[in-house]
C-alpha cells in the first residue's frame, strides 16, 4: 500500500508548484536524480559552513575548509570539480565574514518546527538562526548567488519569498513577547577572490573582489498582511497537494510542465523526463537514489 502524504514543507511546495508529477516522483515515490546541479552543491555546502562555524564557535572558514577535506586529491567529475574550486576559492575570504548588526542573543539554531493545517497535512521548517536584534526577533538566512545576479532585485523580490513569510509568520507566533523584525539575509555572492596568476607581488594570486563586494548583510522588512496571505496561500496549496496524492494513488494522470524537460535552465535532459518518456525507470539506481529524508522532527533535524 502506498504511504500517505502526512507532512509538507517550503521546499515541498515549491517543486509542487513548478511541476506536479516531478513532485510525486521527488515527494511521494522519494526517489530524486543523483545528477545535481553544481549551484544547488554550492549553495548547500556554504549554508552548512555557517551552520557549524556557528555551533562551533569558529567560523565559516575553517568549516569549509574541513568540509572541503574529503574531496582534496579526488577524482572528481567536471561539474564536481567545478564546484570544489569555487568552494577552495571562498575559504580565504570567508576569514573575513562577520555580523553587521549588533546580534544582542541567539533564540534558536536550525530547531525544528511543526505545526498541523486544517486538511490534516503537518507543515515543516528549520529557521537557520533567529537571533534578537533591537529588541526584535530576526531570522538570519545564509543565501549564496550568482556574481552576476541583481542583487537589489533579489532583495526586493526576498519580501515575497514564501520560504521567509512562513517562517516569519510562525516565528511571531512563537515569541510574542516581541515584535517580529523580519529576515537578516546572510548573502554571500560567488565572486572569484584571487586571479591565478602568481607573481613576487602577488604571491597567492592577485586579489580581483574584495571581501566587502562578496559578502553583505541586509534587513528584509516583511509585512504582516503579506505573512497572512502566505498562510492562507499555504492552505490552499496544502489541499491541492492532498488532492494530487489522492488521483495518484487512484491511478489518475498528473499532468507535467514540459517546460522542464531540459532542466530549469534548458541545458540537459532532466532524468524525469526520461521516465515520463518511458526510456528510464524510477528504480534506476544509476540514475536516481533515495530522498534523503531532512524533514523528519521527532529525533532528526527538518529544515
Amino acid at each position: 500500500m502506498k504511504a500517505p502524504l502526512t507532512h509538507i514543507s517550503v521546499s515541498s511546495i515549491t517543486d509542487f508548484q513548478n511541476d506536479r508529477l516531478r513532485w510525486v516522483y521527488k515527494w511521494l515515490e522519494n526517489r530524486v536524480p543523483r545528477s545535481v546541479p553544481q549551484a544547488l552543491i554550492t549553495g548547500k555546502i556554504v549554508h552548512k559552513s555557517f551552520e557549524n562555524g556557528f555551533n562551533n564557535n569558529t567560523g565559516p572558514s575553517v568549516e569549509l575548509a574541513k568540509l572541503l577535506v574529503p574531496f582534496e586529491g579526488s577524482i572528481l567529475m567536471d561539474r564536481e570539480q567545478k564546484s570544489y574550486d569555487e568552494l577552495k576559492g571562498m575559504v580565504e575570504p570567508l576569514s573575513f565574514w562577520k555580523d553587521q548588526f549588533p546580534i544582542t542573543r541567539t533564540l534558536e539554531v536550525e530547531e525544528p518546527f511543526e505545526y498541523p493545517l486544517p486538511n490534516g497535512l503537518i507543515f515543516q521548517g528549520r529557521p537557520d538562526r533567529v537571533v534578537e536584534v533591537f529588541g526584535k526577533v530576526m531570522h538570519v538566512q545564509n543565501k549564496t548567488i550568482g556574481a552576476a545576479r541583481d542583487i537589489g532585485q533579489f532583495i526586493t523580490l526576498a519580501r515575497r519569498n514564501l520560504h521567509e513569510l512562513l517562517y516569519g509568520e510562525y516565528l511571531s507566533r512563537k515569541y510574542p513577547t516581541m515584535p517580529y523584525g523580519g529576515t537578516i539575509y546572510n548573502i554571500i555572492r560567488k565572486l572569484k577572490y584571487r586571479g591565478k596568476t602568481v607573481t613576487k607581488a602577488e604571491p597567492l594570486g592577485k586579489i580581483l573582489n574584495t571581501p566587502e563586494s562578496m559578502f553583505m548583510q541586509t534587513v528584509i522588512g516583511l509585512d504582516e498582511k503579506a505573512m497572512e496571505q502566505a498562510r492562507a496561500d499555504l492552505h490552499s496549496i496544502a489541499t491541492d497537494m492532498l488532492e494530487t496524492t489522492m488521483k495518484y494513488y487512484h491511478g489518475v494522470t498528473i499532468p507535467s510542465n514540459r517546460s522542464l524537460d531540459g532542466g530549469i535552465y534548458g541545458n540537459h535532459i532532466d532524468p524525469y523526463t526520461l521516465v515520463m518518456m518511458g526510456e528510464a525507470s524510477l528504480e534506476d539506481d544509476s540514475l536516481f537514489m533515495d530522498r534523503e529524508q531532512t524533514y523528519a522532527v521527532a529525533e532528526e533535524a527538518s529544515e
